[in-house]
């Protein structure tokens, strides 16, 4: 009889699942880091005209629950969607302690539109993201491991065209976020480290150096870095808070 018992509340929980409004859910459940407008369909199934997730501007979206996340505590979703311009496709789950988890993330994405100050400043190209896992807690990665990609950098300020392709493998190391910056082709020669703490500091240091042939107005900017070393290399420091 138990088992009868059992079998009928599932039977339950499924139709509920299956028929739930969307958009009642978004009002009840919804993470601080995710905005969504123009709801439809069910818990399920549905999608969104737009919206926000983690702080990232997203269109055109859809999902299909992933029940199997149920037995951790998650709500887990494959979805599919659309930047200002690119594509973007991952399985995402909200924790119920409001972080958003982005499992097997591959997405593209021109650069200038990730952060208004890249249009003003004259920075563009196209980012590639390939992350394992990202999760987010009040907009702030906490965990991560994946790779960002940069191709046709360019920079108004430094070169008249394309600068070059770079790569930046991410991991969690004690507690923070930790990331190798490495050239892959073009006229500088690059090597860094990314770190990103739990108190929402970040710090980007490493070494530059233009190649043979790099135009000289790449050659005159690096001046500003001061001295190079015996190789040749400048150091650059970026350091802030989120």
């Amino acid at each position: 009889m138990k088992r009868y018992v059992f079998a009928g509340i599932l039977v339950l929980l499924i139709v509920l699942l299956v028929t739930f409004p969307a958009r009642v859910a978004y009002q009840w459940f919804a993470p601080p880091d995710l905005t969504l407008s123009g709801i439809s369909g069910s818990v399920w199934s549905g999608s969104a005209a737009e919206g926000l997730a983690g702080g990232a501007y997203i269109q055109d979206i859809s999902w299909t629950l992933q029940p199997s996340a149920l037995l951790s505590g998650k709500l887990a979703f494959d979805t599919v969607s659309r930047p200002a311009s690119g594509t973007m496709q991952t399985r995402v789950a909200a924790g119920l302690n409001g972080a958003l988890t982005f499992s097997d993330l591959s997405g593209s994405v021109p650069l200038d539109l990730v952060h208004p100050a890249f249009q003003q400043g004259g920075i563009s190209g196209d980012l590639r993201l390939d992350f394992e896992t990202l999760t987010l807690q009040n907009g702030v990665p906490v965990d991560a491991k994946g790779s960002i990609v940069v191709s046709d950098f360019f920079a108004r300020d430094l070169s008249a065209g394309a600068i070059g392709d770079f790569r930046a493998d991410i991991e969690t190391v004690d507690g923070g976020i930790s990331g190798r910056l490495d050239d892959v082709s073009g006229v500088l020669d690059i090597e860094g480290t990314i770190v990103l703490s739990a108190d929402r500091t970040y710090s980007l240091i490493g070494d530059v150096a233009a190649r043979p042939g790099a135009p000289p107005s790449i050659e005159q900017q690096l001046r500003y870095l001061g001295s190079a070393d015996e190789r040749g290399f400048r150091q650059f420091r970026f350091e802030g808070s989120l």
